[in-house]
């Protein structure tokens, strides 16, 4: 059962369909909007494979990633195909056989203010 934290998260990201990906690394910061897909606490993304962030991921698991009026910090992981959640739209995506699959482990939600500047809530997972 997940506590209210979890709820909370859930229930802010609704159900997003792009987010931007921001990753830092070797190929230096890259940013990038891409087709996404949550489940449960993890948020997948079909990242083109000759994208530098994939090179970036190699080296720096720490991601950043704009969705709607959130700001959403965790860890990210590059997935076999084979691997991602069954329940995730993504695999039927006509993007999906030349993309590789990203999955990022949510630590951290913050509500951006819709007023003004600044984050209304943070939610810490």
């Amino acid at each position: 059962m997940f506590d209210y934290a979890h709820q909370r998260a859930l229930e802010v990201l609704g159900a997003p369909h792009t987010a931007v990906l921001v990753t830092n690394g070797p190929a230096g910061v890259q940013i990038g909007e891409f087709a996404c897909a949550l489940v449960g606490l993890h948020l997948y993304l079909l990242v083109p494979r000759t994208s530098d962030h994939l090179f970036n991921l190699e080296y720096e698991s720490t991601v950043t990633l704009l969705i709607a009026r959130c700001e959403v910090k965790g860890r990210a992981q590059i997935m076999l195909r084979e691997a991602v959640d069954l329940e995730c739209d993504l695999l039927r995506e006509p993007a999906a056989d030349w993309c590789a699959f990203v999955r990022v482990e949510i630590a951290q939600v913050q509500i951006r203010s819709e007023a003004g500047w600044g984050n209304r809530e943070t939610i810490d997972l």
